[in-house]
């Protein structure tokens, strides 16, 4: 038997409305300290940026400062300016409202302005990231994603109310992500009894609210199972780690930010299994319906929504695959892999123009 570690030291809350109650679990010691609010840039979060400050105020918070400028993918450059936001302000602490994007710069910056106590609150369910210290932020210069660690979310607030207005490709692409989150915790060549119960039931809540929450994104009884799925795969995820969709994943993201995430895993998803199958074994045939009931509904879900191959142009593909091989998902692939067969494995994936 292999010897593992688990931890999770993030208090975890989950519930329709917490975030009505946001003063109860991020709370000033005293009226000289200054929170730091990070959040999206984009204009649909402006309304819930202002409603949450009006509640912290209401919660003790004389001081908050807030800085709205996380974008998709976000930059290391954004990342330098929440983090002297931060420092300039003194805060003692940062509440990270968002999705991955939002809450990876959260993370960095909450560790690099000195922050003691980080909040995270996801308005997606797909990335998990509310409960890891990971991140993953984009060198615009290098075209490249960088994976890092950074502060341990102190408390997580999973609000399935703040995910009722998610628009429908983008409650398919991050429920996509946190299922392959889920997918690649349980066959990594990690896993434990741990991950893989968590996995488990990440997946089947996936698999089995996935196509509801986005055809019938007002639901909150499916909203909140996704939501409690994504947390669920995260942490297989976090203990686990992940594979060679996630290493592709990654990659061609930060060389083509157009696509998002989810859609590139879910395009690479079946090629990649097909490449890993001589090493999943019988323990694959546990998860294989689930894994077939959502390529059928996410097939049936990009024909809806009329979603487009994903294009990368032959002049990347040695770079992509030069840093596919390289990246830190890669190292728990369930099989070894040459960079031939790497490449392979990409061709199949997208179309290479």
């Amino acid at each position: 038997m292999k010897m593992y570690e688990f931890r999770w030291s993030t208090r975890t809350l989950v519930g329709a409305g917490l975030i009505e109650r946001i003063g109860e679990y991020a709370t000033p010691s005293s009226a000289a300290e200054c929170l730091l609010l990070v959040a999206p840039g984009e204009a649909w979060a402006q309304p819930l940026v202002q409603h949450i400050a009006t509640r912290l105020h209401e919660g003790g918070w004389e001081r908050v400062e807030i800085f709205a400028e996380v974008e998709p993918n976000p930059s290391w450059e954004t990342v330098a300016r929440g983090t002297e936001r931060g420092k300039a302000a003194g805060a003692s602490t940062v509440l990270a409202v968002g999705g991955g994007s939002t809450m990876d710069a959260g993370k960095v910056i909450a560790e690099r302005c000195g922050a003691a106590f980080l909040c995270t609150v996801p308005t997606t369910a797909g990335t998990g990231g509310e409960i890891s210290p990971w991140a993953v932020i984009s060198n615009t210069q290098a075209r490249m994603k960088d994976s890092v660690i950074a502060k341990w979310p102190d408390v997580a607030l999973l609000d399935p109310e703040l995910t009722l207005s998610l628009p429908p490709r983008t409650t398919l692409f991050t429920g996509v992500d946190a299922f392959i989150h889920g997918l690649e915790a349980y066959v990594s060549s990690a896993a434990t009894p741990i991950t893989d119960t968590l996995a488990l039931g990440g997946m089947n809540l996936i698999a089995s609210h996935l196509r509801a929450a986005v055809e019938h994104g007002d639901d909150l009884r499916t909203r909140s199972a996704m939501l409690q799925g994504s947390l669920l795969t995260g942490a297989a995820m976090l203990h686990a780690g992940l594979g060679l969709m996630h290493a592709i994943g990654n990659v061609t993201g930060g060389l083509y930010h157009e696509w998002p995430h989810g859609l590139i895993l879910m395009r690479c998803m079946a090629p990649v299994l097909e490449f890993n199958q001589p090493a999943l074994g019988q323990k694959f045939a546990r998860v294989e319906p689930l894994v077939e009931q959502v390529r059928g509904d996410v097939e049936a879900l990009f024909a809806e929504l009329a979603v487009p191959e994903v294009e990368i142009a032959e002049a990347d593909l040695p770079l992509l695959i030069k840093r596919a091989a390289a990246n830190v998902n890669a190292r728990t692939n369930p099989r070894e892999f040459t960079p031939e067969e790497l490449e392979g494995v990409v061709r199949e994936s997208f179309m290479v123009v």
